[in-house]
Formats: C-alpha cells, sequence, structure tokens
C-alpha cells in the first residue's frame, strides 16, 4: 500500500519536437495515442498512477495554459482545481517548484511524486512497487528520492546515475552522470553500478522547499513572493530557465535513488518505435498501411485512414505522413529533426489528417 498521502503530480507541459509532425505545439506527443492502444501517453500515465494516488482528487497536472483544453479532454476525471497552470515553459525546476508551493500550501506536508505525461512502462506491478519503496525512503531518510531504470542497451541518451551504498530499498546517490559517449555508455552496462535517469522523482513537500530554498534561491526568493503577492502570471516568465536536476538534484546531500526494471521507455523519438512495436520480415517497423519492395529497416508511420506508402528499394528511412505533411528523413540524423523545425514554414504544423484529428 502506498501512503496515504501520496500525491502524484503528471508533468504535462513539453512540446514533443522529436514526434513532428505527429506531434505539434498545438498538440504534442503526450495528448497523441501514438501506439493505437485507444490510450493517449498522458491517459496511459493516469491510469498507471491511479492505483497509487486512491483516486483522482489526490492526482495532479501541471501544464502551460495552452494545453488546458486538451489536459480537461482528456482527463475529465481530474478535478479543475487538480490542474496547475504555468504561465509558461521554464523547464523542470520551475514548474517543479511551482507544483510543490501550489500543493504544500493546500495540503500541507504530502508526500510528492512528479512523473513525465509521455513516458511508456509495461510492467505496471514492478513499476507500483518502486513508487512505494521511494516513498517510504522519502519519508524515513527525508531525501530527495529518483527512479533509476536498470539499463537495457549502452545508450548515449539518457543521463545516468551511479549506485551508492544501499539505504533500505534503495541507495544513495553516489553520483549523477553527464550523457556518455559510447565506450563509456557500454562500461556503465556491464559494471552494473549505473542506471538510466529517468526524470521520475518522490520527495515530501516541505523537504523539497527547503532544499531549493537553500540550492536554487534565485528561483525559489521571486517565486514564493510572485506567490504571496499573486503576481505568477507576470514573474514566472522571468524565472531561470533551469532543469531539476541541475537546480537542486545535483546540488543535495540527500539525493537516493530506487532502481527499477519496469519495460520503461521515454519514447524520445521516432526510432523508439523499434523498440515498442513488432517489425515485418524486412525489419520495417509500421504503423498504418505500407507496401514494401526490397526495402528494409525503415519506420513508416500513416494518421489518415485511407492513406498508404510504398516503399521501393530504400532502407533505414523514417517516414511520416500526416494530413497534408510528410517527413522524410535517415534514421541516424533524427537527432536533428529539431534543426529542421526552426524553418517557420514548418511553424504552423501539418493540416489534420483525412479522417480528422486524434
Amino acid at each position: 500500500m502506498t501512503p496515504h498521502g501520496f500525491t502524484a503530480v503528471i508533468m504535462a507541459g513539453g512540446q514533443g519536437q522529436r514526434f513532428w509532425p505527429l506531434s505539434t505545439a498545438d498538440r504534442p506527443k503526450q495528448f497523441v495515442d501514438l501506439e493505437r492502444t485507444g490510450r493517449t501517453l498522458l491517459q496511459a500515465t493516469y491510469d498507471r498512477l491511479l492505483p497509487l494516488t486512491g483516486g483522482p482528487e489526490r492526482l495532479f497536472v501541471a501544464t502551460t495554459v495552452r494545453y488546458l483544453a486538451l489536459v480537461r479532454e482528456q482527463l475529465p476525471e481530474v478535478p479543475l482545481a487538480n490542474v496547475l497552470i504555468e504561465p509558461t515553459a521554464r523547464d523542470s525546476a520551475p514548474a517543479i517548484a511551482l507544483a510543490s508551493l501550489a500543493i504544500h500550501a493546500r495540503d500541507g506536508g504530502t508526500t510528492l511524486g512528479f512523473f513525465p505525461s509521455d513516458h511508456r512502462v509495461a510492467a505496471a506491478p514492478a513499476f507500483h512497487a518502486a513508487v512505494r519503496q521511494a516513498t517510504e525512503l522519502a519519508e524515513r531518510e527525508r531525501g530527495l528520492v529518483t527512479l533509476g531504470i536498470a539499463p537495457t542497451r549502452p545508450s548515449t541518451a539518457y543521463g545516468y546515475i551511479e549506485l551508492g551504498e544501499r539505504v533500505g530499498g534503495g541507495h544513495r546517490v553516489a553520483r549523477f552522470v553527464e550523457k556518455p559517449n559510447a565506450a563509456r555508455a557500454r562500461a556503465y552496462l556491464d559494471g552494473g553500478r549505473h542506471l538510466w535517469n529517468a526524470g521520475i522523482f518522490v520527495w515530501r513537500s516541505d523537504v523539497v522547499l527547503a532544499e531549493l530554498d537553500t540550492h536554487a534561491p534565485d528561483l525559489m526568493r521571486p517565486l514564493r513572493r510572485a506567490t504571496e503577492e499573486r503576481r505568477i502570471d507576470e514573474v514566472f516568465p522571468t524565472l531561470p530557465r533551469i532543469s531539476i536536476d541541475y537546480a537542486l538534484m545535483e546540488r543535495t546531500e540527500h539525493a537516493f535513488v530506487v532502481p527499477v526494471d519496469c519495460g520503461w521507455d521515454d519514447i524520445g523519438d521516432w526510432v523508439a518505435l523499434e523498440r515498442l512495436l513488432e517489425r515485418d520480415d524486412d525489419a520495417n517497423t509500421v504503423v498504418g498501411q505500407h507496401v514494401g519492395l526490397e526495402a528494409s529497416g525503415n519506420i513508416v508511420y500513416t494518421d489518415g485512414p485511407d492513406d498508404v506508402v510504398a516503399l521501393l528499394g530504400v532502407h533505414d528511412l523514417i517516414v511520416v505522413k500526416r494530413g497534408n505533411t510528410v517527413l522524410l528523413l535517415a534514421k541516424d540524423r533524427v537527432a536533428d529533426l529539431k534543426r529542421l523545425l526552426d524553418d517557420e514554414r514548418l511553424s504552423s504544423g501539418p493540416g489534420p489528417p483525412a479522417g480528422g484529428d486524434r
């Protein structure tokens, strides 16, 4: 059982640019049913967290004003008062600080869990067990606890957490490690002392606020003052744009980690579909309708019910069709997609698919 005071916060303000054109500024990937399961990533996150909170009244969503209508449309069960609005996106530290202040003022010393809205978890029971261990550790040690994902490959796309001494159901954090090169990532995988940093956190609201006051005063002083004076809309856009890892987790002396193997994936870009979905006999990963001849290793995604992608003699491409927009790029260039989106001709996003937007 998760302790009674546990409150979950879904972080749903990201723009999901790496899944363009399916994910756009007006409807980012957390609001999209990427795998055609019948539930969007946001809804799947809600479903996964509900057993931990015991009901929607202890489940919050932090988002920007731009996505309020989408949150209300997709999660009508969440009380309107539990949708926490950021005036604009300022990275994770300001967002977490604002949510922690709001919930602490309302509920007092509750234990908070912060969860990205666009992650996939295949083994919910293992995930639930890890969150409960993290909650117990946060309450007993008054620590800042993160979940560390047991790595399954030598990924250079994630930051890592080095395990320190064992404490209860987790470990002290020896150190946080930046995204490594390929050789170091292989060494981390083989050594068994490093976990992926998933950006999932559990802590008491009073503890995290005190730690933020100590380690991020340039953020907390104006934010506390703006909260007291009810000037959040004016002050929030001026706050430092900084992640919670840099602002707090890498500075605190009270960081803990709970390892978990739960079939986690952050679904960071189009190549992630190869890890999540089955491939055909030519190693193509296909969502929608596809006809191929001497074409292999491609990722094909169509969003309209009548769309068909035909490939002949091409390999290792990403091909996405949504509405009147087609994306075609080499898989090994997926990290450069954001650079492409700097072109103002793409800023408005694609038109709706033939069958209506999903």
